[in-house]
């Protein structure tokens, strides 16, 4: 894979691109011993399997064995190729990569370029419009109204489109970029007569990627026309549901207090930021997807939702709850007093009164049982219709410490007993159980390489001296010395080792260099067994009994085709030849009875 790129590039964003660094972007990274881990970005789980290790420079999932070096996180975050990946990383680490790419593959990138390059420059045109040019007056005046600064206004790049049908495309044209390009991206609209701009007189907000590249954009008109918000059409690089307003900017406060505040709408994630609570972001509409889920889950394990309190709030709020439940967020509830929105809030009450109500946002469950018991009433017929509603809430909380306070609170206000509702949820669970099985159980034992080998010690020891190899390269020297060739017999282990013996002269070899040349399958399988741990601390000790065991299967292979040939020499009547084997045999046997070689290894 490393072929297309020169290798001294590749070392240099190797090393400038800290794999713990470039990782934590994406995911929430909490440190554990020598690693870091963290829930998967690539499949749904409830529990962090998900393991970054600085020392070799790698990660690894146990629940969906994905595994690789920091370009093959790049690959698999942004579905791109190993050369997009280095140039990604060459870009956001300051290392010039030359152009190595397949003639598809840069027609691919000359259009993304393109995109964000049209997006960025219609983002730049919207937002010149809205500070300098007398057009944007109205628009000012109404971000005045809602107390918006103009750093605020500098710092999300808001804009104004002008009233004209036309006036981008033509601006645009005039910068060399056509008519289609622009419907390319959205940013036109083709009707019967004639093409023209998408968004017209309204308050425009651009909307990026984590990245920081426009993707696509939101507009809101200002008076009482219809639609009031209107977004960038779904396009090859742009998806509602794949995106939320405002992420790039609150990724650092994020980390910094643990968890995210989702509201509905552009104006209450930027008034939020405006009062200093900057670890917010904004759904595109209301519904919250799994690809929502995801990405949260990247960067947060606490979810705060702090939609309107009208009824189509709750009910999209209600759906975007139950996605975050099942997907293993903690998930609490913002219900701001008297219907308000989180911009109307701020500017009545102020930064601090908003952080209190933070504090008192309901846990998940208590949300849900309250909303179910408006719903129904708790009367005796009633209660039936509740704890319906409830069960799947309770039996897709992933804390069994949660999910008991859970049963307490529901048997609480439905004035029942603790075991009524434990033994429905029991029963409830069963049901749900028969219906599916749960993808991280299907994934337990896929990464026990070492394990499934128990039976032959030689297979296991060709396992161990590959890791103990691959995870300190200077014995690499020590046991070519010792076992000269290729002398896998695992066909994994033996394709593994043709490429590091076909590297060990590479300027700068490690782990992270041969996880270049490896296939999908190759990464995952070495992933999981450098995450398998050593039978004990005396690796000195370990590597002899690992070289020790190998010599002897080639003696016990040697002796075993000696005596195959002595039963066909015994036919012939041949006694020199005869004798020739048998004493050939009786020196492998002195070797095996007396010598270093005979250690069977160390007890499991």
């Amino acid at each position: 894979m490393g072929g297309f790129i020169p290798e001294e590039i590749l070392e240099n964003v190797r090393v400038r691109a800290d794999i713990v660094q470039v990782i934590s972007e994406y995911v929430h990274l909490q440190k554990k011993g020598k690693n870091y881990v963290g829930n998967c970005p690539f499949h749904q789980e409830s529990s962090p399997s998900f393991t970054v290790t600085p020392e070799k420079h790698m990660f690894y999932c146990f629940g969906c064995s994905a595994g690789g070096n920091v370009f093959k996180f790049i690959m698999l975050q942004h579905n791109v190729t190993f050369p997009e990946a280095v140039k990604m990383l060459g870009d956001r680490f300051g290392v010039a990569v030359p152009d190595g790419y397949t003639p598809q593959i840069r027609e691919r990138l000359r259009r993304e370029e393109k995109a964000w390059r049209i997006n960025a420059l219609a983002r730049d045109y919207f937002h010149d419009i809205l500070v300098k040019s007398p057009q944007g007056a109205t628009a000012r005046d109404y971000l005045a109204r809602r107390g918006i600064t103009r750093e605020i206004i500098d710092n999300f790049k808001l804009g104004f489109a002008l009233p004209a049908w036309d006036d981008l495309i033509k601006i645009m044209q005039g910068k060399g970029f056509g008519v289609r390009d622009l419907l390319e991206v959205g940013l036109a609209v083709s009707g019967d007569r004639k093409t023209y701009d998408r968004f017209r007189s309204r308050l425009m907000f651009p909307i990026t990627d984590v990245l920081g590249r426009v993707a696509g954009f939101g507009g809101r008109v200002l008076d009482d026309g219809l639609p009031k918000y209107l977004n960038t059409p779904e396009t090859e690089y742009f998806s509602k549901g794949r995106i939320l307003y405002g992420l790039e900017k609150a990724r650092q406060a994020v980390r910094d207090t643990g968890y995210m505040i989702i509201t509905e709408g552009y104006m209450d994630t930027i008034a939020a930021h405006q009062y200093g609570i900057a670890n917010t972001v904004a759904a595109l509409g209301t519904s919250l997807t799994r690809e929502h889920g995801r990405l949260l889950m990247n960067y947060a394990g606490e979810i705060i939702i702090a939609f309107d309190a009208d009824a189509a709030g709750v009910a999209a709020s209600l759906r975007g709850l139950d996605i975050l439940q099942e997907m293993g967020c903690r998930v609490r509830v913002l219900s701001l007093p008297e219907g308000k929105d989180p911009d109307e809030f701020l500017q009545a009450r102020g930064a601090e009164d908003f952080r209190l109500q933070i504090e008192q946002a309901m846990p998940l469950v208590e949300y849900r049982l309250k909303q179910a018991m408006e719903k129904h009433g708790h009367t005796p017929f009633k209660k039936e219709a509740v704890l319906g509603e409830m069960l799947p809430v309770l039996a897709a909380m992933n804390s069994e410490l949660e999910r008991t306070e859970g049963i307490k609170l529901v048997a609480s206000r439905l004035v029942t007993g603790y075991h009524v509702i434990a033994e429905e949820l029991t029963r409830f669970s069963n049901q749900q159980r028969k219906k599916w099985t749960k993808s991280d159980n299907i994934t337990n034992n896929k990464h026990n390489i070492i394990n499934r080998e128990r039976s032959d010690f030689g297979a296991r020891a060709e396992l161990g001296l590959l890791k103990l190899m691959l995870e300190d390269t200077g014995r690499l020297n020590q046991v070519t010395g010792a076992l000269p060739g290729n002398f896998f017999k695992n066909q994994f282990c033996r394709g593994i080792y043709n490429k590091v013996l076909g590297l060990m002269q590479h300027p700068n070899f490690s782990l992270s260099v041969l996880l270049d040349y490896l296939e999908e399958d190759e990464q995952q399988q070495l992933g999981a067994l450098l995450m398998e741990p050593f039978p004990g601390d005396n690796i000195d000790a370990i590597l002899a009994d690992y070289i020790a065991a190998i010599k002897r299967r080639e003696l016990m292979q040697s002796r075993n085709n000696l005596q195959a040939v002595l039963v066909d020499t015994e036919k012939s009547g041949d006694r020199e030849e005869m004798t020739r084997i048998l004493q050939q045999i009786s020196a492998i046997d002195r070797t095996l009875k007396g010598g270093e070689m005979c250690h069977e290894g160390r007890p499991e």
